[in-house]
């Protein structure tokens, strides 16, 4: 009996152990979004264009994995988030049948933040500021920041928070999208 109660004890202090210690693995895979696609599609007498590297900030935190609470989260493409809003950004040019890898307008850019804050009780909220270049056979034709940040509701408890964290961040890559698709002096960019 009693050697029952310490295997149970120590399973249960792994178990908290674990817990605590918090886990690694990837943010849920981009699903682009209708309304950027749509955005795209209506560019009219735009070329195909390609999407070349977002690199991270030196130093950036988050730029190679966010932290929710106790957990890591980290880019399922590539090594970082840059490259992870760069496949986005790709996934969205390619439905809007826009994306060609031989073109000699390529959209680039830097990651400059990446941070989402789920220690909240009631709410929690995330924030993503890039700087996208558009460039025309080496000619810079567009360079601005873009910054979103989004609001969600959120838990005391992570077994709550935590998920709802992770599945905000591919929604705040599609509003930041947003922000670049809709600015006129991009379309301008990318038209002429």
């Amino acid at each position: 009996m009693f050697q029952d109660f310490r295997r149970a004890a120590a399973c249960v202090g792994i178990a908290v152990s674990a817990i605590l210690a918090g886990c690694a693995g990837p943010a849920p895979n981009y699903a682009p979004s209708i309304d950027n696609v749509e955005t795209l599609k209506k560019i009219q007498g735009a070329p195909a264009v390609k999407t070349g590297v977002i690199s991270v900030a030196p130093g950036l935190q988050g730029g190679a994995s966010l932290q929710i609470r106790a957990n890591t989260m980290t880019s399922p493409v590539g090594r970082n988030y840059g490259d992870y809003i760069a496949e986005a950004l790709r996934q969205e040019l390619e439905l809007a049948k826009l994306y060609n890898p031989q073109s000699g307008v390529e959209i680039s850019g830097t990651l400059l933040k990446n941070n989402i804050d789920a220690g909240g009780f009631s709410s929690s909220a995330g924030q993503i500021e890039a700087r996208f270049v558009v460039t025309a056979n080496g000619q810079v034709r567009f360079d601005k920041v873009k910054r979103i940040e989004k609001k969600w509701e959120s838990s005391f408890a992570g077994a709550v928070a935590i998920p709802l964290a992770a599945n905000n961040y591919p929604v705040m890559v599609q509003s930041l999208i947003t922000a670049l698709v809709t600015d006129p002096d991009f379309v301008k960019a990318i038209r002429n």
